[in-house]
């Protein structure tokens, strides 16, 4: 809150918006209860916006700004899929991309037991 307050007037106009609209709304109820007047919010979050709702910079699809973590990885979020146009799993990409993350998982488990086995033996 201390830097939002340090950067935006209270009186200015503040838009928030987050992916679903529920983190956006608590913090538009957090800036409202800091002084905040002119507030809104996306109900719905980015996922209700079409292209073009709202103004972006190089007309980016304003749905790909909450995305992130291991769906925006693997492409499985609803905007992702659309752009896919409903390919299998996101397209052949997203095949790949799962089986690296099955493989370094049994990577990671296979040196963990192989650790485990290492002290079981110096004990």
């Amino acid at each position: 809150m201390c830097q939002v307050q340090a950067k935006v007037p209270k009186d200015s106009s503040v838009v928030v918006g987050c992916q679903k609209g529920l983190r956006s709304l608590a913090a538009a109820e957090q800036l409202s209860r800091a002084g905040y007047q002119k507030l809104a919010w996306i109900n719905g979050g980015f996922d209700t916006a079409r292209p073009g709702d709202l103004p972006t910079t190089n007309d980016k699809d304003i749905r790909f700004a909450g995305i992130g973590g291991l769906s925006e990885a693997l492409g499985w979020t609803e905007v992702q899929q659309e752009y896919k146009q409903g390919q299998f799993a996101g397209g052949i990409e997203n095949i790949f991309k799962l089986v690296a993350l099955v493989l370094v998982a049994d990577l990671a488990l296979f040196g963990w037991e192989y650790v485990q086995y290492l002290f079981k033996g110096t004990q």
